[in-house]
């Protein structure tokens, strides 16, 4: 059972204490390209 704790600390997300703020800032990135894209597509349509 020790063995099963310390690879879960291994395991520990860098920069960030839970994954799910990991996948909030892909998703909030990937909207704010959609939203560039929009405008620069708009800019030069």
């Amino acid at each position: 059972m020790q063995q099963h704790s310390q690879n879960r600390e291994q395991e520990k997300v860098p920069l960030f204490p839970k994954w799910s703020y990991w996948y909030w800032l892909v998703i909030g990135f990937l909207g704010l390209l959609i939203v560039l894209f929009y405008f620069f597509t708009k800019h030069f349509a």
